[in-house]
């Protein structure tokens, strides 16, 4: 049933597409997009516009569609692909120094960030809990959650807690030369407390954790490609990343890919 929640997030997403089209293009195709940036992280950006460009767009678009056709696991697909744009678009429009692209950047944080809202409000009134089944194992994906929500706390923490006891800082901001890390702020205080939030809720069988962790399933397995694409970038340029780091996060992917398998096949579809 098309409600009117769903017109609107159509019409958003078909501008979102253009615009995230727009600034992966610039990034892969146009020289001086990432002029003012370390040679690192322009090669990063580049692996990531890559990504957006090869397999978010039509993503967002393919989940979309057979949403729409009233499919419920392609609506989970579709929220947690515009988490993932909002998540990177935020680290573009603060992490990025000011270029061409900045106001494609805000603009395509602005739709996905309110795409995503309505999707959310959308989704929560459908009773999930009883469209998954009793058949659906929760327990596992819920730990994979906390597992990857504590192994990247680990990692940050290791970087930025050394910092703050010493009044100096981290790596992860004098690496990027700019004043904080806007991934330690969107991990430590959105993403990972999410994630968590998420698996908690998930494991007691509620309505927002089979949403959430679904959701937050596929934000892994995009993120992980894109950062794997990352690794591989600056690898081919020589500024000398480990190219066996891909394979990390290339197995982050496959493991939450499976994950969100051994749900959504439990999922019914419904015209509503």
């Amino acid at each position: 049933m098309e409600t009117p929640n769903r017109k609107t997030i159509t019409i958003l997403t078909i501008l979102l597409a253009v615009l995230l089209a727009s600034a992966s293009i610039n990034g892969v195709f146009v020289p001086d997009t990432y002029a003012r940036e370390t040679a690192s992280i322009a090669a990063q950006g580049v692996g990531q516009d890559l990504v957006d460009l090869i397999l978010v767009v039509p993503l967002l678009i393919l989940s979309l569609v057979f949403w729409r056709r009233g499919s419920r696991a392609a609506a989970l697909i579709f929220a947690g692909t515009l988490f993932y744009i909002c998540y990177s678009f935020f680290i573009y429009g603060f992490g990025i120094h000011f270029n061409r692209v900045f106001l494609i950047y805000t603009f395509t944080l602005g739709l996905a960030l309110y795409t995503f809202v309505l999707t959310l409000i959308d989704l929560s009134g459908l009773r999930f809990e009883i469209w998954f089944g009793e058949k659906t194992s929760t327990r596992p994906p819920g730990v994979f959650l906390i597992v990857v929500a504590a192994l990247f706390y680990i990692l940050w923490l290791k970087d930025v807690l050394p910092a703050v006891l010493q009044n100096t800082l981290p790596a992860g901001v004098t690496d990027m030369n700019l004043q904080v890390n806007p991934v330690h702020v969107l991990d430590i205080g959105i993403a990972l407390p999410g994630l968590i939030l998420a698996a908690v809720l998930l494991m007691r069988k509620r309505r927002m954790g089979y949403i959430l962790a679904s959701t937050g399933l596929v934000f892994i397995i995009v993120l992980a490609i894109a950062l794997a694409a990352m690794v591989i970038l600056t690898h081919i340029r020589g500024i000398g990343e480990d190219p066996s780091v891909a394979l990390i996060f290339a197995a982050m992917s496959l493991l939450s890919g499976l994950f969100l398998f051994s749900m959504l096949r439990n999922l019914r579809d419904s015209s509503g």
